[in-house]
């Protein structure tokens, strides 16, 4: 009888513990990437990105738009806590994933970033200050 009892013991727990051994075989949740960010734009320029959780002072940014859309300028100043080369390297991928050729870029006290794209340019201006990273934006017609 007790070696009934030991044997259905030893079953139930091997049974009942399965699901949460872990053998490092087939491991997909750990080795998952995470999910990307929400990357917002500069609007009404879809097409350039701003970083997460980066929030626009609406005193500093202004937008000129022409009633038909031919003619869009704009300057923008974004400002979040994220690492100045994290959102070089942000800048870097996002402007020519979405078809912007980068002409030149500048270190000197800030970082800038110059881009075109077919009859536009865009002059993205970066530094920090106090660990806050200033993102200025600059847009408009070539």
């Amino acid at each position: 009888m007790f070696k009934r009892v030991t044997i259905f013991f030893f079953i139930t727990l091997f049974f009942s513990g399965c699901a949460e051994w872990n053998l490092g075989l087939n491991n997909s949740t750990s080795t998952l990437p995470p999910a990307p960010l929400t990357i917002e734009t500069a609007y009404p320029f879809s097409d350039i990105p701003v970083p997460f959780d980066f929030t626009q002072d609406n005193s500093k940014s202004f937008i000129y738009e022409s009633g038909s859309g031919t003619v869009k300028v704009g300057r923008f100043i974004y400002t979040g806590w994220d690492n100045i080369e994290k959102i070089i390297t942000f800048y870097q991928n996002e402007m020519i994933n979405r078809g912007w050729s980068l002409i030149n870029s500048i270190k000197h006290e800030n970082y800038i970033l110059n881009y075109e794209k077919e009859g536009w340019v865009s002059t993205i201006i970066l530094h920090s200050n106090i660990g806050r990273t200033i993102i200025e934006i600059q847009a408009g017609p070539k």
